[in-house]
């Protein structure tokens, strides 16, 4: 009996691997992994470590927390409108500037990698603060960017 893992794609065996940079990006969120480690087999099909790691990943990622970023307060039902957290104003819809966030991450036990977050930012015109949008928005982006990114790379969902 052995316990060596398998690919399900063509059943040889996997072996661990570090993989080329992968980016994803999603409504001006972006998301740049290197180095991620994964199994692959002699074929170039790829898995994650575990079924859980890109939950885990992403949960790191949407916790860590830019320095001192206000966020916007969102306003509206059906349409919506973002006001600066310093002053009240209105937000303009498009972002003036993006902020960067790049950190090295260990997840369960894997060798480390690298990752590089980043989010736009939007300027008030009244009082020149630069705010993200709110974090529940944050992440349903962080979350599509990093679906992007490891489609990009061939790791199939799973």
């Amino acid at each position: 009996m052995t316990t060596a893992k398998t690919c399900t794609q063509c059943g040889a065996e996997l072996a661990l691997a570090r993989l080329d940079a992968m980016r994803g990006e999603e409504s001006g969120v972006a998301l740049s992994i290197e180095g991620m480690p994964a199994y692959a087999c002699a074929e170039g099909h790829k898995r994650f470590l575990t079924p859980d790691f890109p939950a885990r990943l992403i949960d790191s990622l949407a916790r860590a927390k830019a320095a001192d970023l206000p966020v916007a307060r969102k306003k509206g039902l059906f349409k919506k409108h973002y006001l600066c957290p310093g002053c009240g104003g209105g937000l303009p819809d498009e972002a003036g500037t993006h902020a960067t966030l790049e950190r090295a991450l260990e997840l369960k036990g894997s060798a480390a990698f690298s990752t590089t977050l980043s989010v736009p930012l939007y300027h008030c015109a009244s009082c020149g603060v630069a705010a993200m949008r709110p974090g529940e928005e944050i992440a349903s982006a962080l979350m599509k960017a990093a679906a992007q990114a490891f489609q990009a790379a061939g790791i199939p969902p799973g």
